[in-house]
């Protein structure tokens, strides 16, 4: 008896699922500082009705700039338990259900499109960007890869009422709908290259949807415009992107990489396939983004992986279309097999070896909360900032919200400079400039910095340790 399509797609759906929730409640706290700044924003509308707007534990005291969207939708959810672990295996998850339309349109074919679906579920960068996380990024992917597939089917009036609708939620929601205005820019250009014309109405769809996003971010970010101007687009970042070659390899993973680029050439240069140019685009448009610096380098791979995947559904049904035309076709179900055995082998098992369990013992920020004041500041390391606020409900020196941020590299130096210098007097300068009473460092701390401990700490006696992690400056 042969097995239904739609069948073998709820197994892998639910495999996905089961997948991701399991790496999630393996830790017992989300695996991402950023997360904790949503779960804060989210607990302010259900406590006040609104986002914040004054964050005064972040940078010391800040007004900030939240698109809140993604707070308000989930905070109608925030009542079920572990809301925050669920949805986001779920909604990650759903990625297999939309891969495997977006193959099914651009193949005509089920084997390769649920080859498609089962590489989408388990991409090794999940573990690093999604898996565990309370981010937008867990939205903006799938969100962004469905408005594709409502792209290619616009003609049909309940894909193009769900396309402008899932443009005006995107840019709602965060500053990477700027990513769908490239994508679409690069479709007119490659199309126009290749002398494809292109329907009326996308074309007018297009242009509302420039406009649309456009505007929708100006208004939400129009003071950071106005502060920084043009370079607003690198959210005044004090971090350098360092792109290892090999390390992405191993997080896009070997099948979805070797098969995406194959499948690129096919439809591109041989089939000239209206979708496939679309997801040609995308990956364009993100490499675009990665050779300016404007992307964050995991995101920019996360949206690269995704793409190449879609592209592996042609090369995939490129290789079984050769498999009939030669005597091994009688090992179709063989060669099935070994497929799904090399991406479990080379896609889920990574997958599963990717996931690291970041915090794992978060009580010295509780021990904050009930032996500080409330209006003492901790220094800590950028990636604890978030955790600083939610936890300890006390003033970090820096966070990840960089945007309106006071003087963001000028407080990432001074705070390395706290577990890199030697110097006592410029420590003490640096805790009273910025108001700080405490100096957080842990394991993980003195291995990122490579250090044993504070290097000045036996130079005097206004730094002392009160607890194993935790010093106070008493003077």
């Amino acid at each position: 008896m042969k097995i239904k399509p739609l069948r073998i797609l709820a197994v892998i759906f639910l495999l996905s699922f089961v997948f991701n929730l399991y790496l999630s409640f393996s830790s017992p706290y989300l695996n991402n500082d950023d997360s904790y700044f949503n779960l804060r924003v989210i607990e302010n509308i259900r406590n006040t009705g609104l986002p914040i707007i004054y964050d005064e534990l972040s940078h010391g005291g800040r007004f900030i700039v939240v698109q809140p969207l993604f707070h308000y939708l989930f905070a109608l959810f925030s009542f079920i338990p572990f809301y925050f672990k669920i949805f986001p295996a779920i909604i990650i998850s759903s990625l297999v259900l939309i891969s495997y339309l977006i193959a099914k349109e651009i193949t005509n074919d089920e084997t390769s499109s649920l080859f498609t679906a089962l590489l989408s579920g388990f991409i090794p960068l999940y573990s690093r960007v999604l898996i565990n996380q309370f981010t937008p990024y867990f939205v903006v992917l799938p969100l962004t890869s469905f408005l594709l597939f409502c792209f290619m089917k616009l003609e049909n009036k309940k894909y193009l009422i769900c396309f402008i609708v899932g443009s005006s939620v995107l840019a709602l929601m965060h500053p990477y709908s700027f990513l769908l205005i490239f994508i679409l820019l690069f479709y007119i250009l490659l199309m126009n290259t290749e002398g494809i014309p292109i329907m009326k109405l996308k074309k007018e769809i297009m242009i509302f949807t420039f406009f649309l996003v456009l505007l929708i971010n100006i208004i939400i970010f129009r003071r950071v415009f106005l502060e920084y101007g043009i370079h607003a687009v690198y959210g005044n970042n004090p971090l350098s992107n360092t792109l290892n070659i090999f390390k992405s390899i191993y997080l896009i993973g070997i099948i979805p990489l070797c098969l995406g680029i194959l499948g690129v050439y096919q439809g591109f240069f041989k089939m000239k396939k209206e979708s496939i140019i679309l997801i040609s685009s995308l990956i364009l448009g993100i490499l675009f983004l990665l050779l300016l610096g404007i992307t964050d380098i995991d995101i920019g791979l996360l949206f690269l992986s995704f793409g190449l995947v879609i592209a592996s559904s042609l090369s995939i049904k490129f290789l079984f279309i050769y498999l009939e035309k030669t005597k091994f076709n009688s090992f179709k179900n063989f060669v099935i097999i070994c497929f799904v055995f090399l991406i479990f082998l080379l896609s889920l098992v990574p997958t599963y070896i990717s996931y690291n369990k970041e915090f794992t013992n978060l009580n010295d920020f509780k021990w904050f909360k009930e032996n500080s004041e409330s209006d003492e500041a901790i220094i800590a390391p950028l990636e604890y900032g978030h955790m600083i606020s939610y936890f300890s409900r006390r003033k970090n020196i820096i966070d990840s919200n960089f945007l309106l941020a006071p003087d963001s590299k000028q407080r990432n130096y001074d705070v390395n400079l706290m577990y890199t210098g030697w110097s006592y007097n410029k420590a003490i300068e640096i805790s009273k400039e910025y108001g700080a009473e405490y100096i957080y460092i842990n394991d993980n701390i003195k291995k990122f910095y490579n250090i044993q401990d504070l290097k000045y700490v036996q130079d005097g006696k206004c730094i002392t340790k009160v607890k194993e992690n935790i010093y106070k400056v008493i003077c």
